[in-house]
């Protein structure tokens, strides 16, 4: 219910973010939507339809492998959605190969673990999806850990330069506390199904553990998507407020603490456009306006009332 909550929200505040980004939120969802469904269909099935039926008991059915291979899916989505958003934020691409390699890591361990579990649907088979299985988990929580602490870091290093502004420091710990929620609650939830699977590779308590991995990683994109101002806010603080104080990094990012919103933007182009989005947010049409890879300094750039954020 959270979830769906949340993206009515998204959908109904924020309507002119890029179509494009709008879709990626709907895949997502309508993903673990269907992962979800699996999951309540696999519980019923194995615990009323056939309680008792010891040939269906003794059988992975349909509704686990479509039980992985959904959960693989929203956690590759969410997480390179994560990725990008720290790629358009710092330009880091080293950090951002790093975390590509975790990520494509664990959706080959997902999708091999749902082959084995097809190909091999007994029970008394279970054990050949050990292997690929630790990968999976092992490197999808990897890349949750990496993911947050990339992200704090990088707004971290962004404190100092607002030294006795409160209401930016006060921002940026917000941030900063909701990127570690986020990010530490799925990698707590990998971790321990991970652990409970080592311990015993034949229960089902580390499926029942990650049931609620895809609904998690839904709703971290969307709180990350929900965090700003709605459109009709957003301006209305734009056109009421004094002088704001922002930060432009080099290659084109700049912070607006005023109104939680982070705008990409193309310093060196005449036509410039501005996509408004959040402190945690790139928009996927943002990527198609980098002209140029800049030195990676920060600067502080002040704004007033005449020189307002661009609007779409």
């Amino acid at each position: 219910m959270a979830e769906l909550l949340q993206a009515v929200y998204y959908f109904r505040n924020f309507k002119k973010d890029n179509w494009k980004l709008k879709l990626y939120v709907a895949v997502a969802f309508a993903v673990d939507t269907i992962s979800a469904i699996g999951d309540y269909a696999c519980v019923y099935l194995y615990t009323i339809t056939h309680a008792g039926d010891l040939v269906y008991l003794a059988k992975q059915n349909w509704a686990v492998p479509l039980y992985v291979i959904s959960t693989t899916s929203v956690a590759f989505l969410v997480q390179s959605f994560l990725a990008f958003l720290y790629w358009r934020l710092t330009n880091n691409t080293i950090v951002v190969c790093f975390l590509s390699i975790l990520i494509l890591g664990a959706f080959g361990g997902g999708i091999s673990s749902c082959l084995i579990v097809v190909l091999f649907p007994a029970f008394k088979d279970r054990s050949k999806t050990r292997i690929f299985g630790t990968v999976w988990i092992v490197t999808q929580l990897s890349a949750d850990l990496f993911i947050a602490g990339a992200l704090v870091l990088e707004l971290m290093r962004a404190k100092p330069l607002f030294k006795g502004q409160r209401r930016a420091n006060n921002m940026l710990n917000r941030l900063v506390l909701h990127t570690i929620q986020t990010g530490i609650v799925t990698a707590a939830i990998a971790m321990l199904a991970v652990i409970m699977f080592l311990i015993n590779d034949e229960t089902n308590i580390p499926a029942g553990i990650l049931y609620t991995s895809g609904r998690v990683y839904v709703l971290s994109m969307l709180m990350n998507l929900n965090i700003r101002e709605s459109s009709g806010r957003a301006q209305n603080s734009t056109t009421n407020s004094g002088q704001r104080g922002t930060v432009r990094f080099a290659h084109g990012t700049t912070y607006n603490f005023s109104t939680v919103q982070f705008c990409p933007t193309e310093p060196h182009s005449s036509n410039s456009e501005s996509i408004k989005s959040s402190a945690l947010l790139p928009t996927l049409q943002s990527l198609a306006n980098i002209s140029e890879t800049q030195s990676p300094n920060i600067e502080m750039v002040p704004a007033d009332t005449n020189q307002g954020v661009p609007e779409v």
